[in-house]
């Protein structure tokens, strides 16, 4: 069993504006909520931990960017997690959805762990998009 969270956001800025910055994990992960700490190790790979509660998970991740308008990690130690972040077209800028995957090892507590990460992974999700947003729309202009 695995917790998938899903989220989205619009922000009134141009595609390429966004996905310029939002698909450059050097530029969004210090903006994003609920990320605990990041570090580049090598050229795209990033130990990224995440702070789900009382807990901090996460391990080395490699990018995996399909496009440019896309962001997209896979966990190659430590939790297994998957991460993806698109930028498209909205009638009002840009349309953001990000999506993580987590996955615990363990039988119960293990999922009970998920059950409960997933509402916390939801709101740190919704925040960092929203602080994405805010960035974009507000920060970036000054």
């Amino acid at each position: 069993m695995a917790t998938d969270v899903t989220r989205t956001v619009v922000v009134r800025r141009p595609v390429v504006e966004v996905a310029a910055f939002a698909t450059d994990p050097d530029r969004l992960l210090p903006i994003m909520g609920g990320i605990d700490r990041f570090e580049r190790v090598a050229d795209g790979e990033y130990d990224v931990f995440l702070d789900v509660g009382t807990i901090h998970i996460g391990g080395r991740v490699m990018l995996e960017n399909p496009a440019p308008n896309t962001l997209a990690w896979r966990s190659v130690r430590g939790t297994t997690s998957t991460f993806r972040l698109v930028v498209e077209e909205h009638p009002d800028g840009s349309l953001v959805t990000a999506r993580m995957t987590l996955r615990l090892s363990g039988l119960l507590m293990a999922r009970l762990s998920e059950v409960l990460g997933r509402g916390i992974m939801g709101r740190h999700l919704t925040a960092g998009l929203e602080q994405l947003r805010h960035h974009l729309e507000h920060e970036s202009r000054a």
